[in-house]
């Protein structure tokens, strides 16, 4: 226990006045004439003594009385984070940090967390004197919005125009900036922070801040949502999409409030129309995976989103998607002579008979000297006999822009081609080849529901796989993808990336002197494919967390274009291409939804925004995730609730003992005067 006005202690000096009352009583003397002086024996043992019992108790319940008034005016408190009297005589320094995080936009009450918490910043700051220097910090944008003393008129706008963001915070590196501030230097140090903790601090909190045994931190956090489903993911299926293909997304949704959700609908919209709906129930805490498919409706950029019904947490309802269907490929074919361009170019026009999406260039160039590939999407380079260092630039600088690369290898000699083609590229190691003589080789499946497999409209699968006579002996590691192997356990077809960009490297040529891949009714659905999948825009299309750079790749001729970017809230910026890296890199993504770029006032792409992954709500940081970092000795957890300035009062300064003081003083009043008051039979007795 302590007190709150010290001073106040002097006045038990009062002590002394029912003590030097009752010594001057006992030299008030009476003189009683008596006839006899023979009951005086009897006298001093029995009603003499028990007055003078009675007069020692009412001094005690006097002198008790009078202390218990005394402490009741110094208001003593039980014993809270800081000692009130030397708090109230030293200099002070007050920093509050505000959450105004993503996840601090939950509604309850009618309130947002955020709107809570500013509510009792502005209940608990009279608490504090007036001389207290306060520093205000918000964690989105982190910034110091308020640095004085709590009679300045700004404060209060300061903390009313906190708004809630949906961006991610890191809440703990910028509360280490201004505790390590040189411009602390007074010996009350406390730290409000009004947070919901979704991830607690590591050993570098710590770094540069000195006297931190100093500090008293308060750590309010809101209480437990109640009701709230959310998209957990939402992930595509088949990297394969065109119109006549099935758009399959498989989605995750979590109850993480504390409601039993019966009966609620879960929507898959594309360009803003309704392609699928289902309807579950979710118990609290437990999670499901659900399989939407549709037609795309239409070429180009689709966008889309799976949707939630709103509730207490609205941002985590809504999973934003955009992808690439494809519209037009420009393919070109690299072939040793005309024999292996023509049968190339013979695969692809099967595939695209009317030219609609493919635009095919065909090249003979047995020696790859240079590549010139700026407008080509898709390259097929087949039985090249050598590659120089040049070449390997420009295949480099083609996948890293999102190009894709479908290479046959032949027999040409390890020596003829340039080492860079390994290490810059990865291509996998070649050696000699392999012949398979009177017989032939067998082909299997290695990947499970590969996507080259999925859907093909083959009858009968196995039957359709090549029989290969030669070969060449290719070494690969863990960074290469196996999707068909020999029954030697050779590999047949190979699939990496080389920055953006997708590579398929067969080990064999598509020549029926090597095997019958050629006359398979499998070979157009394959080659088709493979389009699909090296030609697609999936890198400028994919998702970004908030505030995260976006990187969109553009051709060298397109960049002279005009460039904007549209928000999701309709906000337009100019963008100025970046000529080297032949791009552009959008850094203002802080809205969620899907953010729109345009060349030359026409659509070129478009990329979602969503959540971090700190901003979806988890299981709250508490107390004992805290300790090995700040000591339980400098650390209180309250949670927003009523009656929370009083409770946030009585733990910074102790509980008001004063009532309770009070009480006993008149109690113990009560007791002197019922023990001291006269008494009538014995009054009446004497007067008789």
């Amino acid at each position: 226990m302590t007190v709150l006005t010290p001073s106040i202690l002097w006045f038990l000096g009062a002590l002394s006045i029912p003590v030097i009352i009752h010594l001057l009583s006992r030299f008030r003397i009476k003189k009683v004439e008596f006839s006899t002086v023979r009951f005086i024996k009897q006298l001093e043992t029995s009603s003499i003594r028990k007055m003078k019992i009675q007069q020692i108790i009412l001094l005690l319940l006097r002198m008790v009385a009078i202390a218990f008034l005394v402490m009741m005016m110094a208001q003593p408190v039980t014993q809270g984070m800081l000692p009130g009297w030397l708090a109230a005589e030293q200099d002070a320094r007050l920093v509050i940090v505000m959450d105004n995080s993503a996840s601090m936009s939950v509604v309850q009450d009618n309130l947002t967390f955020l709107e809570q918490s500013k509510r009792e910043v502005l209940q608990i700051l009279p608490l504090f004197k007036e001389e207290t220097q306060i520093s205000i910090l918000q964690t989105c944008p982190p910034k110091i919005i308020f640095d004085g003393k709590s009679n300045n008129p700004a404060l209060i706008k300061s903390i009313q125009g906190i708004s809630s963001m949906v961006s991610h915070d890191n809440i703990w590196k910028n509360l280490n900036e201004i505790l390590k501030s040189k411009s602390i230097v007074e010996p009350i140090k406390e730290c409000v922070v009004f947070s919901d903790f979704m991830k607690g601090p590591d050993s570098l909190f710590l770094s540069g801040i000195s006297q931190f045994e100093d500090w008293k931190f308060y750590f309010i956090q809101p209480q437990r949502i109640f009701d709230n489903l959310a998209i957990q993911s939402v992930s595509s299926l088949n990297r394969i999409k065109t119109m006549s293909q099935l758009v399959k997304l498989n989605v995750r949704v979590e109850n993480s409030g504390q409601l039993q959700k019966p009966n609620i609908p879960l929507e898959l919209l594309l360009n803003d129309h309704r392609v699928g709906q289902v309807v579950s129930e979710f118990e609290p805490g437990k999670e499901k995976e659900f399989l939407f498919q549709a037609y795309p409706s239409k070429m180009g950029i689709v966008q889309g989103q799976v949707k939630l019904p709103n509730d207490d947490y609205s941002l985590d309802n809504i999973w934003y998607v955009s992808m690439p269907i494809m519209e037009r490929i420009r393919c070109g074919i690299i072939g040793g002579n005309s024999e292996e361009t023509s049968m190339l170019e013979m695969v692809l026009r099967a595939i695209d008979p009317q030219n609609k999406f493919l635009s095919i260039e065909t090249r003979v160039q047995p020696e790859l000297n240079r590549l010139f590939l700026d407008d080509i999407d898709v390259v097929m380079i087949h039985n090249p006999s050598s590659i120089s260092e040049e070449a390997v630039e420009d295949l480099e600088n083609h996948l890293s822009s999102g190009g894709g690369l479908i290479w046959f290898q032949g027999n040409g000699g390890i020596e003829d081609f340039h080492n860079d083609l390994n290490t810059k590229i990865g291509f996998p190691n070649f050696n000699n080849l392999m012949n398979a003589g009177q017989g032939f080789f067998t082909t299997k499946i290695m990947v499970e529901n590969s996507d080259l497999l999925q859907d093909l409209q083959v009858r009968n699968l196995d039957s359709e796989l090549p029989e290969v006579f030669q070969y060449v002996k290719t070494n690969y590691s863990i960074k290469e993808k196996v999707h068909w192997a020999l029954n030697n356990g050779d590999p047949l077809l190979l699939e990496f990336s080389k920055g953006s960009g997708t590579v398929f490297y067969f080990s064999t040529l598509l020549d029926l002197r090597w095997n019958d891949l050629a006359i398979r009714g499998m070979v157009i659905p394959l080659i088709y494919r493979l389009l699909v999948l090296t030609g697609t825009d999936e890198i400028n299309t994919s998702s970004v967390e908030i505030n995260s750079p976006k990187w969109i790749s553009i051709e060298e001729k397109m960049l002279r274009n005009k460039w904007e970017v549209v928000s999701p809230s309709g906000r337009t910026e100019m963008i100025v291409p970046d000529y080297d890296r032949e791009g552009i890199q959008i850094s203002f993504t802080n809205e969620l939804g899907v953010y729109e770029v345009f060349s030359n006032g026409e659509l070129f792409t478009a990329f979602p925004t969503r959540l971090h992954s700190f901003e979806t709500l988890k299981p709250r940081m508490n107390q004992t995730d805290f300790e090995y970092i700040i000591p339980n000795k400098q650390t209180q957890w309250l949670t927003l609730e009523n009656g929370f300035s009083q409770t946030f009062s009585e733990t910074r300064q102790g509980k008001s003992l004063w009532k309770i003081f009070l009480a006993i003083a008149m109690v113990l009043l009560i007791a002197e005067t019922i023990l001291g008051r006269p008494n009538p039979v014995k009054m009446k007795g004497s007067e008789s």
